[in-house]
Parts: structure tokens; C-alpha cells; sequence
């Protein structure tokens, strides 16, 4: 009897080690992963799959979206940094207007060097790619303003010149991309409008080298600290949106090279979750992420904890990149850019557990009125 009793909680106990060991994976195995290429939307539209890739498999035709066309938005946003410096490429086409801008940013003196040009009611004329990662050359030439970002199988060049207040602007940036490099890619929809979607790709991990000068100033960077992601957007989505994006990459002390993704707020993620670790160019998908800060003070620590403690972070700000380009209250962006410090752990899918020591990255709070 007693070893019956013995057999009978063995056997309990192995059951419910089976359940909550499936209930910590729970999440990663309930996000929809996209395996073969999917058009985006269907004759409606409407999204045809939300979900997630780590290389595009979704087809994007801007021919396909039955919104109007006022509210169609389609950008490339490069952005380079280390410890002192950051620097913002953006070309996008928003259909009532274009921009193609240029934004170093000295993160010890908030110090900023801009340059832009502006065009209105542009719907669609730049011609901005189906797909980030498919070599290509976007570019945007005007009087005093020149800017070529020429995408190649392994490195994305990044040619600009400017004058702007009297001062000449000259950057000559490579940005490398691993063989086989992985990313995020989501397709996410919005509950209040069947034709509104956005797809996101953030490419990660791109080790950068060249020099960036204005006037007297000249910057360089080197690919041992300095590195660019990509956040490659197409889409329509409501008039108000708000939300948190985090990114970064590092080289660990071992040589490797980690990156993370991480937001929420944007759009129905029920799907899957924008939260995705990057080590040595491969993803590795996470779940929902929790944040703590103070509501008060920006430059306060924030701690961020994943589901099932796969991204144990605390963030040590120092410096706020805090825009509005809002008009008259009604139309426009206002965001705080907090770049910090990330001390803490992350865990990739098999297990491995990595330290994290004083990573330079962001995460930023976004309000949207466009």
C-alpha cells in the first residue's frame, strides 16, 4: 500500500511538472511564426495572417491597401549609435507629405546637427521598396540635400551631403549585415478598422564604420561599439496611437553579438509579441514583457521583466532624446528616446543565460497624432 501511495504522487508530481513546464512555454508556443510567403492582404484589404517572421515572408504590394490613400505610411528609419553619439536617416513617404532627414544627436550634451527636405503631397512618388532586405538604392536628391542608402546582400552604404546654416554635412557610413542575418518581422492589425495593418521589419546587429562630419565636427565610428538597426514600416493605422519600442545591440565580453527588440502598445499583438532576442544574428523569440518606471522622472531606472524571466533588464538612463513635432496639439509626434544603461540577464531558447553588463540602448514612450 505504501508503495502505492508512493507511485500515485510520483505520478501526480510528473503531471504537474508537465503542466506548468508547459505553462512557462506557453506564450512562445501560442505566437503565430509565418513559414512560407504570404501575401499581406487579402482583395479586401484585410490582413490575410497576422503573426511574425525572422526574414519577410510577407508580400507587400501598396496596390493591395483599401484605405484611403491619405492614410498610407511607408518609411526606412536608420538609426546609428554608441555611448556619446546617435545619428537618425529617415526617408519616408506619409502620402500627404515626404521628408528625407539627417539628425546627429551628441548623447553627453544633447547637442543636435539636423538637416531635412520636405515635400508635400507626395502619395506613393518615392517608390520606397516592398522589402527591406532586397538589394536596392533608395534615394532623395534636392537642392542641398543629397542622401543615397544603397542596400547590398551584406552591407547597406550610406551616402549624405548637405548645407544648412552655412555648415556642410558629409557622412560616409558602411553598415555590415551578417550572412543568413535574422530579424523581426510583424504584420499586426488594428480592431477599430479591417483595413487598417502595419507591417514592421527591426533589423538589428550591424556592426558600423565611417564618419559622419558638420562643419568643424567630425565623428567617426567604430564597428567595435557602434551599431545601426533598421525600422523598416509600411502600413495605415488609426489616428492616435501610442506605445513603447526598446532596441539595442552589444558585443558581449565573450565577442558575441546580442540585440534585443522589444514593444508593445501598437496594434492588436495578440498574434505574437514584438519581443525578440538577437544572438550572433539569429532570433529568438520571447513573450510578453512587463515595465516599471517612474511616471514622474525619465531619467529614474526602469526594470522590464519577461513572462517566463527570459529578460530580467534593469535600465539606468542618462540621457532623454525628447522630440514633439505635435501642431497645434492635433497633428504630429511627441516621444521620449531614454537611452541608458541595461544591466541583467536574458535566456535564448535552449537555455543558455546571458549577462548583461552596462549595454548602451534605448526605449522610448511614442504618441502619435497623424
Amino acid at each position: 500500500m505504501k508503495y502505492r501511495r508512493v507511485i500515485r504522487l510520483t505520478a501526480v508530481l510528473l503531471a504537474l511538472a508537465l503542466l506548468f513546464g508547459a505553462a512557462a512555454q506557453g506564450f512562445a508556443a501560442e505566437q503565430h511564426q509565418i513559414t512560407q510567403r504570404t501575401p499581406l492582404l487579402d482583395e479586401k484589404g484585410r490582413l490575410t495572417e497576422p503573426g511574425y517572421c525572422v526574414t519577410n515572408l510577407y508580400d507587400y504590394d501598396r496596390r493591395a491597401i483599401k484605405a484611403r490613400p491619405t492614410r498610407i505610411k511607408e518609411w526606412d528609419f536608420y538609426q546609428i549609435s554608441n555611448r556619446h553619439w546617435m545619428l537618425q536617416v529617415t526617408v519616408s513617404d506619409i502620402s500627404l507629405g515626404g521628408v528625407g532627414s539627417f539628425a546627429l544627436v551628441n548623447l553627453d550634451t544633447g547637442a543636435r546637427y539636423e538637416a531635412m527636405s520636405l515635400s508635400l503631397l507626395t502619395f506613393g512618388s518615392f517608390r520606397m521598396e516592398p522589402d527591406a532586405m532586397t538589394p536596392h538604392t533608395l534615394s532623395r536628391h534636392r537642392p542641398f540635400f543629397h542622401l543615397d542608402i544603397d542596400v547590398r546582400e551584406n552591407e547597406t552604404k550610406i551616402d549624405f551631403s548637405a548645407k544648412k546654416g552655412g555648415e556642410d554635412f558629409k557622412a560616409d557610413l558602411s553598415l555590415a549585415m551578417m550572412p543568413g542575418l535574422e530579424s523581426l518581422v510583424m504584420a499586426v492589425p488594428f480592431p477599430a478598422d479591417e483595413r487598417c495593418f502595419y507591417l514592421n521589419q527591426k533589423i538589428n546587429s550591424m556592426p558600423v564604420s565611417g564618419t559622419v562630419t558638420v562643419g568643424d565636427l567630425t565623428v567617426t565610428f567604430d564597428p567595435a561599439d557602434t551599431f545601426a538597426l533598421l525600422d523598416w514600416g509600411r502600413g495605415v493605422w488609426p489616428y492616435h496611437e501610442e506605445w513603447y519600442w526598446g532596441n539595442g545591440t552589444t558585443r558581449l565580453e565573450t565577442g558575441d553579438l546580442f540585440g534585443f527588440e522589444i514593444g508593445w502598445g501598437f496594434g492588436d499583438m495578440s498574434a505574437a509579441t514584438e519581443n525578440t532576442l538577437f544572438f550572433n544574428g539569429k532570433a529568438h523569440k520571447i513573450g510578453e514583457i512587463t515595465m516599471q518606471k517612474d511616471p514622474e522622472d525619465w531619467l529614474a531606472p526602469w526594470t522590464f521583466t519577461e513572462e517566463n524571466g527570459r529578460f530580467e533588464m534593469t535600465m539606468t538612463p542618462y540621457f532623454d532624446n525628447f522630440t514633439s513635432t505635435r501642431v497645434l496639439g492635433l497633428v504630429g509626434n511627441v516621444c521620449h528616446q531614454v537611452f541608458g544603461k541595461w544591466n541583467g540577464t536574458v535566456t535564448l531558447d535552449d537555455g543558455t543565460v546571458l549577462e548583461i553588463h552596462d549595454m548602451d540602448a534605448f526605449c522610448e514612450l511614442s504618441d502619435n497624432r497623424w
